[in-house]
């Protein structure tokens, strides 16, 4: 997830147009994906830092999940 914003965010037009995509994705992790919960779990909580990340390999993502992040349109929008 984090190569392919880096590699479109090449693509955008302004600074304004990168911080958009960034907001999408990171309401879209924080709002459907269980693992930020996790993360602040497993280092802030427990601070164990063994986070159990689900899928445990990227190899693992159901197809079209990347899609899905960048096709987010958060509520309130950034602008």
């Amino acid at each position: 997830m984090t190569l392919e914003a880096v590699r479109r965010a090449r693509a955008l037009p302004s600074l304004r147009a990168a911080l958009a995509q960034e907001y999408g994705l990171v309401m879209w992790f924080a709002t459907t994906q269980p693992d930020l919960a996790e993360g602040i779990r497993a280092q802030l909580v427990d601070k164990d830092r063994s986070p159990s990340w689900s899928p445990a390999h990227r190899f693992e993502l159901p197809p079209g999940r990347v899609a899905e992040a960048f096709a987010h349109e958060p509520e309130p929008a950034l602008w």
